[in-house]
């Protein structure tokens, strides 16, 4: 019983030892991504301000300027070009097109309203059973 115990404790130390020597160099092999990551983490920030200064530096108004003056030929304005708004012609409006249609009544809706209607001078329009406007 004895040895049977000694040989069953034995097998359990050796093999608590060799998952936890598994256990130390698999810490060690993510300590060193985390490290990687980390770098490539600080050197992406370090190319990330590099760029906006390299942005904002292509962003000054005269290099603007002379991109748009070598790339956008753009003519100069005569005054007679120059027109009021009274000037521009307007396509004429029919009505029929721009009219809002009033919905027709539907029979399955309650159109009793929720709450009473105010009294005085300002009205609601609401529908009636019969479908005209009220």
């Amino acid at each position: 019983m004895k040895l049977n115990l000694t040989v069953i404790s034995l097998v359990l130390v050796a093999a608590v030892s060799f998952g936890l020597y598994q256990l130390s160099y698999e810490v060690q092999e993510l300590e060193k991504d985390l490290k990687a990551l980390n770098k490539s983490i600080s050197e992406n920030k370090e190319s990330v301000r590099i760029l906006k200064a390299e942005w904002t530096y292509q962003n000054r108004p005269d290099v603007l300027q002379s991109l748009a003056s070598k790339y956008l030929p753009l003519l100069l304005i005569a005054p007679y070009q120059v027109a009021s708004v009274g000037e521009v012609p307007y396509p004429p409006i029919d009505p029929e097109q721009y009219s809002v249609p009033v919905p027709r009544h539907n029979p399955r809706r309650d159109y009793t309203p929720v709450t009473p209607l105010p009294k005085g001078a300002i009205q609601l329009a609401t529908f009636t059973h019969e479908g005209s406007l009220q």
